[in-house]
């Protein structure tokens, strides 16, 4: 695929020290290796990136304009907390992009290789509790959706989409530590590659437009009642 998301990249060789702190910084922040709300310093996050301080101070201006750290005078830098607001417009835009790589997918139509791929990725379920079977069902998601989104047909809007997915995982990690596996969203999942499959874009924009806007209800019914609220440091705004 042209367009993936981190988590799905293999291609960790880049020849720029910059660009491989940045990536080795924002995996560690997706990855909550790095809590939403702690404070680091150029020194720590050096030793995480294996990298110098030129390159790391690089790396987080990059990561202030993603919204994921905030610089703090003289103390340091701040990872930025997840907030229900910004969870709620993540959401939603996700919801605008991908309903319309649905139905563009399913008017273009979907390669056989790609079809069969996705149905082998219906099948990723989880254990809660299982650090191991999160990370496979997130990269199996992640892909689904990648795989529509790289057969849309419009550059912009896959890269948007695999954009959002980055942001969209270090909520997801949040969420899934407490949230049981959804047999009802795999069914969801299935709905659309159906028609996406039978060549029917309404019925698949339809169908992503419901799939993720119960995403989002299930991801903010979560933050807002379980345990990770306080763990993450998630704030209300």
């Amino acid at each position: 695929m042209k367009y993936l998301p981190a988590i799905l990249s293999t291609d960790h060789s880049h020849p720029n020290a910059t660009e491989r702190a940045y990536l080795a910084i924002k995996r560690r922040i997706i990855e909550l290796d790095l809590a939403p709300g702690a404070h680091v310093t150029k020194t720590e996050l050096s030793r995480l990136a294996d990298a110098g301080t030129m390159p790391v101070r690089e790396a987080l201006t990059r990561l202030q304009r993603d919204g994921l750290v905030q610089v703090l005078p003289r103390s340091g830098y701040r990872i930025l907390p997840v907030t229900l607001k910004g969870t709620r417009d993540l959401c939603a835009f996700r919801q605008l992009l991908e309903t319309e790589a649905a139905g563009l997918a399913a008017e273009r139509g979907c390669s056989e290789a790609s079809l069969a791929r996705m149905e082998e990725l219906l099948g990723a379920t989880y254990v809660l509790g299982d650090p191991d079977s999160v990370n496979a069902f997130l990269r199996a998601n992640f892909e689904f959706d990648a795989i529509i989104a790289n057969s849309c047909g419009n550059d912009m809007l896959a890269q948007a989409i695999t954009r959002v997915f980055d942001e969209l995982e270090r909520v997801l990690r949040i969420t899934l530590k407490s949230l049981p596996f959804s047999t009802s969203a795999a069914h969801q999942r299935a709905v659309i590659l159906k028609a996406i499959r039978e060549r029917n874009p309404n019925v698949a924009r339809v169908a992503m437009r419901e799939r993720t806007g119960a995403s989002q209800q299930h991801i903010l019914d979560t933050l807002m009642s379980s345990d990770s609220v306080t763990e993450a440091s998630i704030q209300v705004s």
